[in-house]
């Protein structure tokens, strides 16, 4: 068993560093939505990291799940 990874220009990257990177985007879109949107929720730092989390997971699920 070997860990999916994606050939960007060449060089072969782990598909989780490309997750991790939606997830991180994920977060980062929903901090200015709510932001816009003046919706205030709990503690940022639970909140946001537990976002970026949650999109990586879903999108490791949506393309690597079984």
């Amino acid at each position: 068993m070997h860990c999916p990874s994606l050939d960007i220009f060449g060089t072969f990257f782990p598909s989780w560093m490309l997750c991790a990177l939606l997830g991180i985007v994920g977060a980062v879109v929903a901090f200015k939505l709510l932001s816009k949107l003046k919706i205030g929720v709990g503690p940022p730092l639970l909140v946001y990291p537990s976002i970026a989390l949650a999109v990586t997971s879903v999108v490791w699920l949506g393309f690597y799940g079984h």
